[in-house]
């Protein structure tokens, strides 16, 4: 079998190493939480951390960069709710959830939800303060929030292999495995799921959501 350009390493200043800026074929894993069983209770951010939901009025006393409000004017667009980890007043660090399927600009991954069932995303907090559980808090909270306050019984999230940090601390907070997929990726910029890559071919991720088979069984019942 011949090797995805991800798993070779090229030398630098090859042309393997341009191929692989051009384009990336990247093993993803889609993980899911169950929130139909005990109320989730998030870890607390450290001293001098506050978290905010986008959905109330607090987020106006947040301060955010320009490049931050471009960042998340599109997920405000779509009625996604996030919650923002506050520093000073200063945004450092943020998780949306969506609960609309919806194709991902980013990945160009195809995100199929149910009502009951929410897409967690764009997780990032601020290098410097990460000693501060900022990741943690923010992916807790998220998931408390989509328990109790939006009545969600499932949340999805993907992480690519790679990145191993991410995967581990989704896993920690009870996320297990949905669905794996191949997600090619051009210039950092536009992608799509590789078709057919999706394993089982039912998910989040497929076009067949996993939410159809239950809708299924419940018409026939």
């Amino acid at each position: 079998m011949q090797p995805h350009l991800t798993q070779l390493r090229p030398r630098p200043g090859g042309v393997l190493e341009l191929s692989r800026r051009l384009l990336e074929v990247v093993d993803t894993d889609v993980l899911e939480r169950d929130l139909s069983g005990a109320p989730v209770r998030p870890p607390v951010p450290g001293p001098g951390v506050r978290l905010v939901c986008t959905e109330d009025n607090a987020r106006s006393a947040v301060a955010l960069r320009p490049e931050q409000q471009r960042h998340l004017a599109p997920f405000l667009c779509r009625g996604d709710a996030g919650l923002l980890a506050v520093h000073k007043d200063e945004a450092v660090g943020w998780i949306w959830l969506s609960r609309v399927s919806h194709r991902d600009p980013w990945s160009g991954l195809r995100i199929h939800l149910a009502p009951d069932e929410g897409y967690a995303y764009d997780l990032w907090t601020e290098p410097g303060l990460r000693h501060l559980l900022l990741g943690q808090a923010l992916v807790g909270s998220l998931l408390a929030h989509a328990q109790g306050d939006l009545g969600l019984s499932r949340v999805y999230g993907w992480v690519d292999n790679r990145n191993r940090g991410s995967e581990v601390l989704l896993r920690m907070l009870g996320f297990t495995d949905a669905q794996s997929v191949q997600r090619v990726h051009v210039l950092h910029r536009v992608g799509w799921m590789r078709r057919g890559s999706d394993r089982p071919p039912y998910g989040p991720l497929s076009r067949q959501g996993r939410h159809s088979q239950r809708d299924e069984a419940a018409r026939r019942a």
